[in-house]
């Protein structure tokens, strides 16, 4: 087994660390500040093509894998998430279910749109009492004519609503059909009917908002129904399976960033006389959230490797195993961090608690670890039935 990168990939890394590094670390602590992402910060995105790293070139996208979609999202998280919540979410969730199930007249109007950044995709699935439980969700789709539906609901919680040009609207025909009946239709920013309520503050990720989507009574054309009646929730996790793949890549850049500073500090630091690193149980803390991060990794990049396999039993449980774990690993090496830094880490003069806070939301979107969890042990059990009647 060669664990070592192609080359394009790695200049590809390479890229990103750089432009990270120069273009939008200096600028994390003016968007924590603003709540704004500068605009020079989102041309530099665009520039790179960020907002469509696993979007297909024959649709404007720079037609990475996903293991090279996933090494930019890594590089992507040693920055202020936002810049991740504005591009890296439009090409998993946001473009994701264009791509995969949208008409080609669909794909031709929108995919480069969103690849380029022009345009910010949100997807909205989530509401009030329809989270982990997604089938429960209660926004209606009903026909109006042979040729349009009408949405009506509330969704919360939808990421970029505030500044999103296009929504993936989950609805339901029937609530009584549980998954069967949802659907999934494309609605444009400003079509009638369709508002954004109020804008939700949350402990972490000023520049990108969290709003709530409200739909009354919005008239769209068939037209732009992604896929046939009832396969929307099929669908939605479909995409869910490319965003957790991705989230498990995210923590990891976040929590090597998190090692760095950490071994920067330990080097330069002093107490007793002895630099931090002399001290054995800071070495061993080290060593921890060294050989934490490298698991992760590992896991992360599998992940990514059996995505591009199109194996989708595979697939999904490798992406719920990677954001599980990820999850939990930038979270222990968050609090090391802080632990590390002392107070000054909990300060804000220092990126150590914003990126504490940040991390934190990753053991809940996209699917909830427990949600995780129950992924992986589902195929478990099937696999043990498998075995049992081969018997």
């Amino acid at each position: 087994m060669d664990f070592t990168l192609p080359p394009d990939l790695v200049h590809l890394q390479e890229q990103v660390r750089q432009f990270v590094r120069e273009e939008l670390q200096p600028v994390d602590a003016e968007v924590e500040a603003t709540g704004q992402v500068p605009e020079r910060a989102l041309a530099g995105l665009r520039r790179l093509g960020l907002f469509g790293t696993n979007t297909p070139r024959d649709y404007g996208g720079l037609g990475l894998s996903m293991l090279g979609s996933c090494l930019a999202i890594e590089e992507l998280a040693k920055a202020h998430i936002a810049f991740y919540f504005l591009s890296g979410v439009n090409v998993h969730i946001g473009s994701k279910p264009i791509e995969l199930a949208g008409s080609e007249t669909l794909k031709r109007r929108w995919l480069p749109e969103l690849a380029s950044g022009r345009t910010i995709a949100a997807f909205a699935l989530t509401e009030t009492e329809a989270g982990s439980d997604a089938a429960a969700i209660r926004t209606i789709a009903r026909r109006d004519g042979a040729g349009h539906y009408l949405l009506d609901g509330t969704k919360t919680y939808i990421t970029n609503a505030p500044v999103a040009g296009l929504f993936t609207v989950f609805a339901t025909l029937d609530p009584a059909l549980g998954a069967k009946g949802i659907t999934a239709f494309l609605v444009e920013a400003g079509t009638p009917g369709l508002r954004i309520g109020r804008t939700i503050e949350m402990a972490a990720g000023r520049g990108s908002a969290h709003a709530e989507l409200i739909l009354d009574g919005c008239r769209i054309p068939a037209e732009n129904r992604l896929g046939d009646e009832g396969t929307g929730f099929a669908l939605a996790m479909r995409c869910l399976d490319a965003g957790r793949t991705h989230w498990g890549a995210y923590c990891v850049g976040a929590a090597q960033r998190l090692l760095d500073l950490a071994v920067e500090r330990a080097s330069c630091r002093e107490t007793f006389g002895r630099r931090l690193r002399e001290h054995q149980g800071i070495e061993w803390m080290l060593a921890d959230m060294a050989a934490s991060i490298h698991a992760a990794r590992l896991v992360a990049y599998e992940a990514a490797w059996r995505y591009d396999q199109e194996d989708a039993g595979k697939r999904t449980r490798a992406a719920a195993t990677s954001k599980l774990i990820g999850a939990d690993m930038v979270q222990r090496v968050a609090d090391a961090t802080l632990q590390i830094f002392g107070g000054a880490g909990y300060s804000k003069d220092l990126p150590i608690e914003r990126i504490w806070r940040e991390t934190r939301v990753v053991k809940i979107l996209d699917g909830s670890s427990e949600m995780m969890r129950r992924i992986v042990a589902r195929d478990l059990f099937r696999a043990a039935d498998r075995r049992n009647a081969a018997v």
